[in-house]
């Protein structure tokens, strides 16, 4: 014991010297890949330490039950333990951090770990002085229980405690709650959440609310309306499973084929986070989905009503008549019936074999009238009637007060009027109305609307023969906006008979400006950018709003381009050698896209040839991307190296923008060379740790 005390403080010494400097240089550190498992040990290791100062607690409290010599062996040993697992997981845990981990838990969580680890070395080296012990021992296990709440905030949630306690009364879902709400939100919250959230925003990405999404992060939008394809939540989820770039990351609960197949099609119908059940059109792909994979309200519904025998719906089966049960667990039957000249009234007669079992009936475009609908009146049953462009009135209507369990009525293309009102009401049931195209004016449908609170009045969308509708803006036909002095420039319109006019001055574009009629050559005039300013006129409706076509100098062409690493998400983004030279900078969505070549760890190194014609070159410029909410530069450093042969390599320049303040100047790099010819250049862009950088051009003047 004697010779194993000296060696623990020996080595405890040094490990708590290795943590201030850790510490004190963490910003200048990159942890090299091989020391990475070493970090991500930190969960495994941090049990002990928290078990032992608990131990060194209750130890300390019950002294007088043991042997004085004992306890001072036993409570000396654990000290010496507990601060050597302490130190380790806290050396273990600033690792783990310096992956790029950043938010304010994570920060808090930090901070007490590296306090908490020097009160326990505290208490080694003032171990004879027993009241400072005591003082210092229930501090650390004060500190053991603060920062536990931060970790445990970090990978469970802040509200993970009492989350049993404060959870409210669970949301009831029906089919007026938002499918976001409902089912997307929830796989978010599961599944994503727990790295990405206020207090541990990782990529700067917070999934927790509707709003924070629409944020986005530091990599850009998580999803993209109408296009799943290419909509980075699911391009991540797509990637091989030990990739590191794939989310949820590995050895976290996965995304379902189920809940990406929702996602998709959510995604793809809008990503309206307020479209309800309700609302979707009967068809719709995703109310399908929803209906038979995810609405449980709807899939598990109990009817109290018996089977009809598969005979009786075969016999009720004919080329106008469809009959199908809903599922081979429900008794539930939908009808529809079609074919107007072929229409006999014994196709909705016949349907009293059934007439408990009917929930839904589809008599669309067919010469229905007031008579059939006392047919009608005696399916009890009946959830979903369709009566669109039949032969019905209001008054007909009355027919249905039967139908205590109507929900969905369609009378759109029908001869109701304001009178509909009274008939309606009796409908206890009933949870939406379709009346477009019907002889209901405006005022008639809002009193309607009134006269049922509860009810969804949809009218579609009435046009005003008066109104006039806006054009959208011309488009630019041209392949890209980098160009040559005295290339041509191309506009058109979707629309024909579309006059359009432009300016070049800079001034707003109106019905007097210059037609365009067709191409025309665009020059520069030695400047390196052009704006041309277009609008859209028609007669008959609105102009567009302007819009505005910047053009730049393409200046020297390369003979080719070679870049030694491909970037992140190379297979999502393109290849960084044609972003580069695709001739089409882009200063929108600033994110991972086709026209962004993106680093995080390793850097942009591009290899550019003009072997063929050997120019003279003094200016180099990278047209790159910086988010709204960047607080700091990205860029760590640019250097440009000279080479005649690939081979021997020369750095003509180096600049440094690590604290570079003004963001917008790393929106477009300019690093001026001495002017001479140059065979082969090779741009070197360092992003900073934990930071990306993002290039969609590089110019050469």
């Amino acid at each position: 014991m004697k010779k194993t005390v000296p060696f623990f403080l020996n080595v405890l010494f040094f490990l708590h010297v290795l943590l201030a400097f850790l510490v004190l240089f963490e910003g200048y550190m990159k942890v090299p890949f091989w020391v990475q498992p070493l970090g991500r040990m930190h969960p495994l290791v941090l049990h002990f330490p928290v078990a032992f100062i608990v131990l060194l607690v209750l130890l300390n409290l019950f002294k007088k039950q043991l042997d004085p010599a004992s306890f001072e062996k036993i409570n000396f040993a654990l000290l010496l333990l507990t601060s050597f697992t302490t130190v380790l997981a806290t050396l273990m845990g600033l690792l783990l951090s310096l992956e790029g981990y950043d938010s304010e838990l994570l920060t808090l969580h930090k901070w007490v770990g590296i306090a908490l680890c020097f009160v326990i070395y505290a208490l080694v080296w003032c171990y004879t002085y027993k009241k400072v012990f005591q003082i210092l021992l229930y501090v650390g296990l004060i500190g053991v229980l603060v920062g536990g709440h931060f970790g445990a905030g970090l990978t469970h949630g802040t509200n993970f405690l009492m989350e049993p306690i404060t959870a409210s009364k669970e949301e009831i879902v029906d089919e007026n709650t938002p499918i976001y709400s409902a089912y997307i939100a929830p796989i978010l919250k599961a599944k994503c959440t727990s790295c990405h959230n206020p207090q541990k925003h990782k990529g700067d990405l917070d999934l927790t609310t509707i709003e924070a999404i629409t944020k986005g992060g530091e990599n850009g939008d998580v999803w993209l309306a109408h296009n799943a394809e290419e909509s980075l939540l699911l391009k991540r989820a797509a990637l091989p499973i030990e990739d590191e770039e794939h989310m949820p990351p590995e050895g976290k609960p996965q995304l379902t084929a189920g809940e990406i197949e929702l996602m998709q099609i959510w995604i793809e119908h809008g990503a309206d986070d307020q479209i309800t059940y309700a609302q979707l059109k009967e068809g719709d792909t995703l109310k399908q989905l929803v209906t038979g994979k995810w609405l449980k309200s709807i899939e598990d519904k109990q009817y109290e009503f018996d089977f009809i025998t598969a005979q009786t719906i075969k016999e009720l089966n004919n080329p106008y008549r469809t009959v199908v049960q809903k599922s081979p667990t429900s008794p539930a039957i939908d009808v529809v019936i079609f074919g107007r000249s072929a229409f006999q009234e014994n196709n909705l007669t016949e349907l009293e074999k059934v007439k408990d079992q009917v929930v839904y009936l589809n008599l669309a475009n067919l010469p229905i009238t007031s008579q059939h609908l006392q047919t009608i009146g005696k399916l009890g049953n009946l959830e979903h009637l369709v009566l669109n462009f039949t032969d019905i009135s209001s008054e007909s209507l009355a027919s249905l007060a039967s139908c205590t369990k109507l929900e969905t009525l369609s009378l759109s293309g029908t001869a109701i009027d304001a009178t509909v009102l009274e008939h309606l009401k009796g409908l206890r049931s009933l949870k939406e109305v379709f009346v477009w195209n019907t002889n209901l004016e405006a005022e008639d449908i809002e009193v309607l609307r009134s006269g049922l609170p509860n009810v969804i009045i949809n009218e579609g969308y009435i046009p005003n023969p008066e109104e006039e509708l806006q054009l959208t803006p011309p488009t630019l036909v041209n392949d890209g906006n980098i160009i040559s002095s005295g290339d041509l420039i191309s506009l058109g319109h979707k629309m024909n008979g579309v006059t359009i006019q432009y300016t070049l001055d800079g001034s707003e574009p109106d019905s007097t400006s210059v037609a365009f009629k067709k191409a025309f050559l665009l020059d520069l005039k030695g400047k390196r950018q052009q704006t041309i300013k277009t609008l859209a006129h028609k007669e008959g409706w609105l102009p567009s709003k302007p819009v505005s076509y910047i053009f730049y100098d393409r200046g020297l062409v390369p003979d080719g381009i070679e870049v030694l690493y491909p970037g992140v998400l190379s297979s999502y983004t393109g290849d960084t050698e044609k972003i580069l030279t695709d001739a089409v900078r882009n200063n929108e969505k600033i994110g991972f896209s086709k026209f962004w070549a993106s680093y995080n760890k390793n850097p942009l190194e591009a290899i550019v040839d003009f072997s063929a014609t050997v120019p003279k070159i003094n200016e180099v410029v990278l047209s790159c991307g910086i988010h709204n909410n960047q607080k700091k530069s990205p860029l760590k450093f640019v250097s440009i190296w000279a080479s005649d042969d690939k081979k021997d390599w020369q750095m003509i320049k180096k600049e440094m923008f690590a604290n570079e303040n003004n963001l917008d100047r790393l929106k477009e790099i300019s690093i001026q060379l001495p002017k001479k010819s140059y065979s082969y250049l090779k741009i070197v862009a360092q992003p900073q740790k934990g930071q990306t950088i993002r290039v969609n051009q590089l110019f050469f003047f």
